[in-house]
């Protein structure tokens, strides 16, 4: 790919542009960890102990794998709610909880996602912008 970069200048100055992406690319993972330490501290506090007293309404009286009962399993589930497989843990929160965790869900999905997401090519179409200037 690289042998044909050299020879092809238009790929050669898209992978350019990617490198230069990569090194601003650490300020938005940044900030996307923050979002998930926010949101696993939010979700620990309002819903943590809501897990422990109501355990017996879970099949088999066992606690679900994704819970926020501490902050590893809390940071996990936000993690995993930013990857979109957030459906079955809302369901498990609603089991618990109550109707208070459909916009913890979906404030977490709008935050996380499409705020990260838009940073992410924000920070792509600057660098773009940058080297038509140049």
């Amino acid at each position: 790919v690289f042998k044909l970069a050299k020879s092809w200048p238009t790929l050669n100055l898209l992978i350019s542009i990617m490198g230069r992406t990569m090194g601003a690319l650490g300020n938005l993972i940044f900030v996307l960890c923050i979002i998930i330490f926010i949101f696993a501290v939010m979700g620990m506090q309002l819903f943590g102990k809501n897990y422990y007293d109501n355990v017996d309404k879970f099949p088999g009286g066992e606690m679900p794998r994704w819970n926020f009962i501490n902050f590893m399993h809390s940071f996990m589930i936000v993690f995993r709610v930013l990857c979109g497989e957030w459906i079955e843990s809302m369901w498990d929160c609603m089991l618990v909880g109550d109707w208070s965790c459909i916009p913890f869900f979906l404030a977490t999905v709008v935050i996380g996602n499409f705020v990260v997401l838009n940073l992410f090519l924000a920070l792509l179409l600057s660098n773009f912008g940058s080297s038509n200037l140049s």
